[in-house]
Order: C-alpha cells, then sequence, then structure tokens
C-alpha cells in the first residue's frame, strides 16, 4: 500500500508547482471570500455573524479575521470567550479567507457563541517553521494588549469579550501551532500569559503531526485521498527548517526535544479531536497519551468513520464537531494563574 501511494503526485494533488529554485506556485483553486465588514460598506451580518479583517502587526503585515456573533438580545450585551484559532493547509496554504476556513469559523462562532480570531500566519517554504509560531505568540501579545486596552483596542473586544476565558484552537497544521503556541504560554519559565489574559482551554483538531518511522494507520491509510503518505512527505520536507529532520520536535513532539510533564501540567482542560479514517490518527493518539500521562484532563474525541478534513466539506459532521466544541467550551474552566512576558 505504501509503495502504491509513491505513484501519487503531491504538487498536483496539492495544486502547487516548486520550480528549480525551490520557489512555490499555488494554485489558489479554492476560493476566498470577503468578510461581511468592510472600509467601504456596512456592517451587514452573515447568518447571525459579523466577521471583518484587522491588522494585528503593520510592521509585519500580520492579519486576522474575526468572527462575532450577534446577540440575541439587544437590552442585554453579553461578554463572549475569545478563540484564538490557527486554519489548516499543511504550513503551506490557504489562509482565513479561504471559504471552507472563513465557514469553519463562522460556524463554530455560531455554534459555540464566541468571537473567533482567525490569524493569518505566514507560511512555508517562503517562511518556513518556526515562522508560524512566531506569528502566533505576535497574535497572543496583540490579544493582550486588547485586554489591556493598549494602543488601539477593537470595538468589538472593547464591547464584547471576556478575556478571562480565552482559547487555543486549531485543525490540522493549525493545531500543531496552537500547541507549540501553548508550550511558549504555560513555559516553566514564566511563559508568555499577558494579564488580564486566562487560558480556559484548548481545541486541537486532528493536530498534523509526523515523524521518521511510519505509523501502522500512515501504513494502512497510504493512499489516503485527502492526506496520502507523498503528501505529508511534501509538506513536511516544505515547512520544516532547513536540514531538519521528521523527529524533529516541531514535527514529531513526542520524541526529540519532548516537553517536561512541568510544562504540560500547566496546560488547561484540553479537547482533541480525532478521526479513524485520518492516516494521523496513531500519531494523535500517541501525542493524546503524552498530554495524559503528564496529568492533563483530555477530552478525546474520536469520530471512527471520518477522515482527514472531514468537518471542511461534510456539513452534518461539522455540526456535530461545532456541537462538541461548544459544550467543551461551555463545560471548561480556567485553571491558569496570569503571569508576565
Amino acid at each position: 500500500m505504501a509503495q502504491e501511494a509513491q505513484e501519487i503526485d503531491p504538487s498536483k494533488l496539492l495544486g502547487i508547482r516548486i520550480d528549480e529554485q525551490g520557489k512555490v506556485t499555488r494554485s489558489n483553486r479554492i476560493p476566498t471570500v470577503p468578510p461581511s465588514c468592510t472600509a467601504s460598506g456596512p456592517e451587514n451580518p452573515d447568518d447571525g455573524v459579523l466577521s471583518k479583517d484587522v491588522t494585528i502587526d503593520p510592521l509585519t503585515g500580520l492579519t486576522a479575521r474575526i468572527f462575532l456573533p450577534q446577540q440575541q438580545d439587544a437590552d442585554s450585551v453579553q461578554r463572549l470567550p475569545v478563540v484564538l484559532s490557527f486554519h489548516g493547509g499543511g504550513f503551506v496554504l490557504y489562509r482565513p479567507s479561504t471559504i471552507l476556513f472563513h465557514g469553519t469559523c463562522h460556524r463554530a462562532a455560531k455554534a459555540c457563541n464566541a468571537i473567533f480570531v482567525s490569524v493569518d500566519y505566514r507560511l512555508a517554504p517562503e517562511d518556513r517553521l518556526p515562522a508560524a509560531y512566531e506569528d502566533a505568540v505576535a497574535a497572543f501579545r496583540w490579544l493582550g494588549s486588547q485586554a489591556l486596552g493598549i494602543g488601539v483596542v477593537d470595538p468589538w473586544f472593547k464591547s464584547r469579550a471576556d478575556f478571562s476565558r480565552v482559547y487555543l484552537s486549531g485543525e490540522s497544521s493549525g493545531a500543531n501551532i496552537a500547541y507549540n503556541l501553548s508550550l511558549r504560554v504555560f513555559d516553566e519559565t514564566g511563559g508568555l500569559q499577558v494579564p488580564p489574559l486566562r487560558i480556559a482551554g484548548m481545541v486541537f483538531i486532528q493536530p498534523f503531526f509526523g515523524g521518521i518511522e511510519r505509523t501502522t494507520s500512515e501504513v494502512r491509510l497510504a493512499h489516503d485521498k485527502i492526506i496520502p503518505l507523498p503528501v505529508s512527505d511534501l509538506l513536511w520536507r516544505l515547512a520544516l527548517p532547513e536540514g531538519a529532520h521528521r523527529d524533529h520536535p516541531f514535527c514529531n513532539p513526542v520524541k526529540e526535544g519532548r516537553p517536561s510533564p512541568e510544562v504540560l501540567q500547566r496546560f488547561p482542560a484540553t479537547m482533541v479531536a480525532v478521526e479513524g479514517l485520518d492516516p494521523l490518527l496513531d500519531r494523535q493518539l500517541e501525542f493524546v497519551k503524552m498530554l495524559q500521562e503528564a496529568g492533563v484532563h483530555v477530552e478525546l474525541r474520536n469520530d471512527p468513520t471520518g477522515s482527514h478534513g472531514v468537518a471542511l466539506y461534510d456539513m452534518d459532521k461539522a455540526e456535530a464537531l461545532c456541537s462538541d466544541i461548544s459544550t467543551f467550551i461551555s463545560s471548561s474552566v480556567s485553571t491558569t494563574s496570569t503571569s508576565s512576558l
């Protein structure tokens, strides 16, 4: 099966072209959509959710798309949890404006009644890891400045955000980014927590990990239609630092550079969603085991019939996942303490 997978052209499947100098051209075959609010147009809720693009760092050009569910009771202003979110795409593809991920955040914001902040982090190979992690840190710091009222505070945050209920979330490579941001937030030297931000929980949806040695699920599903082995191999080759191998901690969190239990013990309640037909399943279950052995409260959501990224195109499964995330957010409480940068 693994040998058959080698016949796949991963570049074609991903819709990218790589020239002799290593430059990547993306086909952009999946369309992007504008936010409901623009500088030239009125605020126009899309099915009860407003969205707009904001600049996080004008010097680097880092931006994000914010999704704000509209309140039902005009006489009562409700403070909402804030979810700092990172989209998938193997570190190489897509943006928050890509219709698949815009739709994901739109549905999740509505279902969870939460403000979603989808970060437009830098992509590889133009900017290899840890560039995306650095952008995640910048977004987290910016969220802290919003909570503290430093600089220009966005009115949506000022009137609606509950910064004592912040969640870190991502899907696939975005879940990898959210996890690596979490390591920085809860680092044993004091971390990145910014008062009054409090991390109430984390949501990792089908996190994208890898390794040198093939797992059983990778071999069994080597010819998967979404992320066959050659595609996974190419994405890691483009994303990892030059010369890094596949057991690098950016790729394989349970091998070299495995975080200490003291760091992981600081993690709040964590939801991990996996799918039974995902080639990355065994990697994800190893990750869950590492968290649980460190004492992290993990709520594992395991759908045996789903494939990688299934919630992007199967609306029944998308609604079920959003419902589970909503339940997790509603039931989790913050167990972290604040600390300085």
